[in-house]
C-alpha cells in the first residue's frame, strides 16, 4: 500500500481561529498525511506541536523581521534573466504609484469644482469673487491636506501588510526548508503565505493549492487606489504559479477567473462538517428564559464594521418586540460596546434586544441551535461582502434555522436552492420588519424552513461534500475534478 499523500497546510495565524481550516484537516486526516503550520497566540498559550483528530499542528513564534524581507524574496521566484528588471520596476513602481495618487485626486478635485461652479449664476459670481475665491483656496488647501494624509495612510497600510507577509514568509519558508521530510502538497491559505508555497515548489517540487478565502485586492473596505494596484499586481504574479486555485464560492471564483485571465478556479463553500446525531438543545437556556415565548431571532459572529450590525439593530425598532426577541453573541471588542450603546440609545437594550457571552468555535452550531431563525445582515459595499460565503450560514443550516439575509447574492442563492430563507435590502428601509412580520404571521412558513434547512445541510450544505474538489486537487491537480456551475453570466466583476 503507498504512503499517503503529505500535505502541507500553512495559514498566516493561529490555525484553530479559521473553521475552515479546522474543516479541511480533520476530514482529509484519514485519506492524507496533514501538517498544520501556523503561528501561535501571542501570549504562547497554545502548544507549539500537537496532534489533534489525526493531524498535526506546528505553531510557530512570529520572527521579527522588515516588509523588504518579503520584497527581497520574491526575486527567487523570478528567472535570473529577469531579475535585475524586475528589481528596477519594484524600486519605480511604489513611489509611482504614489505619485500618481496624489496628482489624479489633486487635479480632480479643482475639475470638479470648475465644472459646479459655471452651473451658477455670472452676476452672483462676480459680485462674490474675492470671497469666493479666498474660501476656495482655504478649501482646497484643507482638502490637499487631508487627501495627503490619506495618501500616507494608504501607503502605511501596505508596509504594515507587507510586513506580515514578510512575517509569514521568513518563518514558513525557513521551516519548510529545514524540514528533513519534504510535502508532497503545499496549500496555502490565503495570499500572505503563497510565497512560501512558490518557493517550495520550485525548490522540492511540491504540487501546490492556493485557498484564496477573499479577493485579497479588495479586503479592506477603506481601500484606495495605490493598495489595490497594488496587491492586485503582486496576486496576478503569484497566483499563475499555483497548479489549482481554490475560493468560496463559484460567483468570487468567476470574478477571480476574469480578474486575472485563468483558465479555472475552483469553488469550495465554508460548510460545517455535517454530524449525524447532534443532540437537540436543552430547554431552559439563557435565550429561552429572555425570550419567554417569543420567536428567538440570533446572530452570531464578530462585531465588526461592515457587517450591518448597526442597520440590524435600527431596523429592529420598527418590530413587535412583544412577538419577536433579537439575540446578538460575539467577543467582546469596541464595536460590540457601541452595538449595545445603539440598542441602549433606542430602548431596545434587554426589551427586544439582547447580547450574549461568545461560545467556543466548537459550540457555534448548538449554540445556535437555541434559535429559531439565523441573521446574515452583511453590508455589500465590497465585493469581498457582496459575494461572501459567511462560515455562520452553514452554522445556521446545521444547526436547523430559517435565515433572514441582506441581499447577497451568494447567500441567496443557497437559501432559495434550499428553500429555507427570506431577504431584505439594508438600502430599503423597513424590508427587514417586513421580512420579520411574514415569519411571525406563518409559523408554519418557520418550521417548514427549518426542516428544509437541516436536509440542505445533511445532503448538500456540508464539508463531507465540499471538501471533495479539494481533495482532488490534493491527489492530482492537473487532472481536476469538475467544478461546479460557476453563472459567468451574472458574476460581478471587480471594479477598479
Amino acid at each position: 500500500m503507498p504512503d499517503p499523500v503529505k500535505v502541507l497546510m500553512i495559514c498566516g495565524h493561529e490555525p484553530m481561529l479559521d473553521p475552515r481550516i479546522r474543516w479541511e484537516a480533520e476530514a482529509a486526516a484519514s485519506r492524507f498525511d496533514i501538517t498544520v503550520l501556523g503561528f501561535n497566540r501571542p501570549d504562547g498559550s497554545c502548544p507549539e506541536h500537537e496532534t489533534v483528530d489525526g493531524y498535526r499542528l506546528i505553531r510557530l513564534k512570529p520572527p521579527a523581521v522588515g516588509a523588504g524581507h518579503y520584497l527581497w524574496r520574491l526575486k527567487d521566484i523570478v528567472p535570473r534573466r529577469a531579475r535585475l528588471p524586475a528589481l528596477l520596476v519594484l524600486a519605480l513602481l511604489f513611489p509611482l504609484l504614489v505619485l500618481a495618487e496624489i496628482l489624479f485626486r489633486l487635479i480632480r478635485i479643482p475639475v470638479r469644482r470648475l465644472r459646479r461652479g459655471a452651473r451658477a449664476g455670472l452676476d452672483s459670481a462676480r459680485r462674490l469673487v474675492t470671497v469666493s475665491l479666498l474660501l476656495r483656496a482655504i478649501r482646497l488647501r484643507e482638502r490637499r491636506d487631508r487627501l495627503r494624509l490619506r495618501t500616507l495612510s494608504r501607503v502605511d497600510y501596505v508596509r504594515a501588510v507587507l510586513r506580515q507577509f514578510a512575517t509569514t514568509t521568513s518563518a514558513f519558508w525557513n521551516h519548510v526548508r529545514d524540514t528533513p521530510v519534504k510535502p508532497d502538497v503545499v496549500h496555502c491559505n490565503d495570499l500572505e503565505t503563497l510565497l512560501v508555497g512558490i518557493l517550495a515548489k520550485q525548490q522540492f517540487g511540491c504540487r501546490l493549492v492556493y485557498d484564496a478565502h477573499e479577493f485579497y485586492p479588495r479586503s479592506d473596505p477603506d481601500g484606495g487606489w495605490i493598495d489595490v494596484a497594488f496587491f492586485s499586481l503582486l496576486e496576478r504574479l503569484l497566483i499563475r504559479r499555483a497548479d489549482a486555485v481554490v475560493t468560496v464560492n463559484p460567483m468570487l471564483a468567476e470574478v477571480m477567473r476574469r480578474a486575472y485571465g485563468l483558465q479555472r478556479v475552483y469553488a469550495v463553500a465554508n460548510a460545517e462538517l455535517w454530524v449525524e446525531g447532534r443532540p437537540e438543545p436543552a430547554h431552559g437556556s439563557e435565550m429561552d428564559r429572555l425570550a419567554a415565548g417569543r420567536v428567538k431571532f440570533l446572530f452570531q459572529g464578530r462585531f465588526t464594521p461592515g457587517r450591518g450590525i448597526d442597520e440590524l439593530i435600527e431596523g429592529w425598532t420598527a418590530v413587535d418586540g412583544r412577538r419577536a426577541a433579537l439575540f446578538l453573541r460575539g467577543p467582546a471588542n469596541i464595536w460590540r460596546e457601541r452595538a449595545m450603546a445603539q440598542a441602549a440609545a433606542l430602548g431596545l437594550l434587554d426589551h427586544s434586544v439582547y447580547f450574549l457571552d461568545a461560545v467556543s468555535e466548537e459550540a457555534l452550531v448548538p449554540a445556535a441551535a437555541e434559535a429559531d431563525v439565523g441573521i446574515i445582515p452583511y453590508r455589500p459595499l465590497i465585493i469581498n461582502d457582496r459575494l461572501s460565503c459567511p462560515n455562520k450560514l452553514s452554522q445556521y443550516l446545521h444547526a436547523g434555522l430559517m435565515v433572514i439575509a441582506n441581499d447577497l447574492p451568494y447567500v441567496k442563492s443557497v437559501l432559495t436552492e434550499a428553500e429555507a430563507g427570506l431577504f431584505y435590502n439594508s438600502s430599503t428601509s423597513g424590508t427587514l420588519a417586513a421580512a420579520v412580520r411574514t415569519i411571525l404571521g406563518d409559523p408554519e412558513l418557520l418550521q417548514r424552513a427549518r426542516r428544509n434547512a437541516r436536509r440542505y445541510a445533511r445532503e448538500r450544505f456540508n464539508w463531507q461534500v465540499e471538501g471533495e474538489t479539494l481533495y482532488a486537487l490534493y491527489r492530482r491537480p492537473e487532472r481536476s475534478p469538475e467544478l461546479p456551475a460557476a453563472h459567468a453570466e451574472s458574476a460581478p466583476q471587480p471594479s477598479m
